[in-house]
C-alpha cells in the first residue's frame, strides 16, 4: 500500500512537470497574438475558473503547438493547460461523503481569439479526474535567484508583482496524498504523540490523529521556455 501511494503521487507529478516544461513554448514563426501568461498560479482556489475555496492551488499553462493543413504548410495553435482540485466524490461503504480532494485536468485550444474545448475542437478536452484522495497541491514560482515570487505574479493591475509575469524560472510543486483506507494499526504513534507532516505551503508541520498514510512529493521544475529573448 506504501509503495502504490508513493508511485501514484510520483506519477501524478510526471505527468504536471510535463507540463510546465512546455509554458511559454512558441514556434520560431507563431505570431498568434493573446495575453494570456504563460503560467498563472492562483494560491488556494479550486475549480476550472480558480473560484472555489480550496487546500490546493490552480495552476494554469500556455504553450504553442502545431498542425499541418491539406497543403502541408504549418498551422500554429496555442493551448491551455489548467490543473485544479475540488471535493472529492467518492463516499464510504455507507454512502457518506469522505472528506478529500480530486485534482482535475482540462485542456483548452484558443479559436477565434476565445479558449474553447470539446470533442469538436481537436486537441482540447474538458476536465478529467486525474485522482482523488489528495491533501494538498501547491505551486511556488521561483526566479532566477531561486526565490519564491510571492504573491505570484499575473496580469493583473492589482498584483504587485505584475511585471515579473516572464520572471519565473522555475515552479516548485508539492502534492500531498492520504492512503484510502486505514494504513496504521493505532491513530497515534507507539509513544502516544501524533503523527505529522510537513506543509509547504505555510512552513509548519501539521498533526493528525487519524490511520492513514499521507506522502508528500516534491519537485522543482524549470520553466526553459519563459524569459528567453
Amino acid at each position: 500500500d506504501k509503495a502504490k501511494a508513493s508511485q501514484s503521487g510520483r506519477n501524478i507529478m510526471g505527468m504536471i512537470m510535463r507540463d510546465v516544461r512546455q509554458a511559454g513554448f512558441r514556434y520560431f514563426e507563431d505570431n498568434i497574438a493573446n495575453s494570456d501568461e504563460p503560467v498563472r498560479i492562483t494560491e488556494e482556489m479550486g475549480g476550472p475558473e480558480a473560484d472555489q475555496i480550496s487546500d490546493c492551488d490552480h495552476i494554469r499553462i500556455v504553450f504553442g503547438g502545431v498542425s499541418y493543413d491539406d497543403n502541408d504548410d504549418e498551422v500554429y495553435e496555442r493551448y491551455r493547460i489548467t490543473y485544479f482540485c475540488r471535493a472529492s466524490e467518492i463516499s464510504d461503504p455507507a454512502g457518506n461523503a469522505i472528506a478529500t480532494n480530486a485534482i482535475y485536468k482540462q485542456k483548452e485550444r484558443l479559436v477565434d481569439g476565445a479558449w474553447d474545448m470539446g470533442i469538436d475542437i481537436a486537441g482540447s478536452y474538458e476536465e478529467q479526474l486525474i485522482t482523488d484522495y489528495v491533501e494538498n497541491l501547491i505551486f511556488i514560482p521561483k526566479d532566477e535567484n531561486a526565490e519564491a515570487i510571492d504573491p505570484p505574479p499575473t496580469n493583473n493591475p492589482a498584483n504587485m508583482n505584475q511585471s515579473r509575469v516572464y520572471d519565473i524560472r522555475a515552479i516548485e510543486i508539492g502534492l500531498t496524498t492520504r492512503s484510502s483506507k486505514d494504513f496504521y494499526r493505532d491513530e497515534l504513534r507507539a509513544d502516544g504523540s501524533a503523527r505529522t507532516i510537513f506543509n509547504m505551503d505555510d512552513d509548519e508541520v501539521e498533526s493528525f490523529n487519524d490511520r492513514f498514510l499521507r506522502e508528500t512529493v516534491v519537485m522543482s521544475v524549470n520553466t526553459r521556455n519563459i524569459g528567453l529573448k
